[in-house]
């Protein structure tokens, strides 16, 4: 029986973010599992290259991105349609919200047995005009409306709409186990990368991150002009680079905050940082966070989606504000005085990661969703 399932994975923007990671997880270990699996999706990232390198079965479409344009629609509508018709899925998985509205509408017209939609935080909690929000909003509703079944990752992210009871299923992201580079070394590699010596008398506050809007990275760079004893080292690049580099220069902090780039594997460096932070403003239930943990990183982050579901704040780390620099500073601060808390979150974060999101699970339970249909 497994055999005969055909899955079709969906998802918007091919660079390495965390949906993208949950996609090359679910797909490898589904083909594992002996599922034939295709993933369609927008440009050509390091999704596409991680999934070739693994032999799953890619579609590239260059018309589907986040941006919205009539002509780029219709161009991934046509595109979709001919995937959908050659591989003849059983189930279509998507990931991300253009992605899932098209292909969700797509697989009723031609009559897929399963849709399944996940959400990887909802995008009417970005920071956008009121119209924007009620429009994504409307999207949202009607994509788990044409949905059999739509996964959200955290309790938080459950939305209270009509006609959608026995619509939702919880499924947390997991992890396996990372192969991490030593403090000396990460830190020695990383010093190659900014161009700084990184020796173990230095403090480093650390992030992985997509430069996006929805990171809040400006809070925490104005947070750390007041922690004169430590730098920041950002590892991720995007659309914001250019603007980042301009608050970093009209803060004068060209020597304590680094941008260093998109990095293959970057998990492997965590053990270079001291402190890892994440000052999103709008979260699903973020890999990253689990990778700092199994580092045994102490972690700042703030409380949006299902981060509270994680850490429990002052017990395996500590819950700030969105865009609040005061509160990012005072937990930098209390970290920064007590080694001995520093460890304990660490110490705490990993137990937990290490018992409760294991990727097996999570595989196991998002096949369960798939038979409940």
């Amino acid at each position: 029986m497994a055999n005969e399932e055909r899955i079709l994975i969906v998802i918007t923007k091919s660079n390495w973010g965390g949906a993208q990671r949950h996609v090359f997880d679910l797909a490898t270990k589904l083909q594992q599992k002996g599922k034939h699996v295709a993933v369609a999706l927008g440009g050509n990232g390091a999704l596409l290259s991680k999934l070739n390198q693994e032999n799953i079965k890619t579609y590239s479409i260059p018309s589907l991105d986040r941006d919205i344009s009539i002509f780029k629609e219709l161009n991934t509508i046509f595109s979709l349609f001919k995937i959908i018709k050659k591989e003849k899925p059983t189930i279509i998985h998507s990931h991300s919200p253009k992605a899932g509205g098209l292909s969700s509408l797509l697989g009723r017209i031609l009559s897929v047995s399963k849709l399944v939609y996940t959400v990887h935080g909802w995008a009417f909690y970005e920071d956008r005009s009121i119209l924007q929000k009620t429009l994504i909003k409307i999207f949202s509703f009607f994509t788990v409306i044409l949905s059999h079944k739509t996964i959200v990752l955290s309790k938080k992210e459950l939305p209270f709409w009509p006609f959608t009871k026995n619509k939702f299923e919880i499924v947390p992201v997991a992890i396996e186990s990372i192969s991490f580079l030593s403090k000396e070394e990460s830190r020695e590699k990383l010093g190659h990368i900014v161009g700084k010596k990184l020796d173990e008398n230095i403090k480093i506050i650390g992030t992985i991150a997509e430069l996006h809007k929805n990171k809040s990275l400006d809070t925490a760079i104005k947070a750390v002009k007041k922690i004169p004893e430590a730098i920041f080292i950002i590892i991720g690049d995007g659309e914001e680079k250019d603007h980042l580099l301009k608050i970093i220069e009209q803060n004068d902090l060209t020597e304590r905050v680094y941008l260093a780039g998109f990095i293959e594997n970057a998990s492997n460096y965590l053990k270079a940082f001291d402190v890892f932070t994440l000052t999103s403003i709008k979260e699903g239930l973020p890999y990253v966070i689990l990778e700092a943990g199994l580092a045994g990183l102490p972690v700042i982050a703030t409380r949006v989606g299902g981060i509270p579901e994680i850490i429990e704040n002052e017990v395996d780390g500590i819950l700030i504000s969105p865009r609040s620099v005061e509160e990012v500073q005072k937990s930098l601060i209390l970290l920064g005085e007590s080694s001995v808390m520093r460890k304990e979150l660490g110490r705490k974060l990993q137990e937990k990661i290490e018992k409760d999101f294991k990727l097996e699970t999570m595989i196991e339970k998002t096949e369960a969703v798939y038979k409940k249909i």
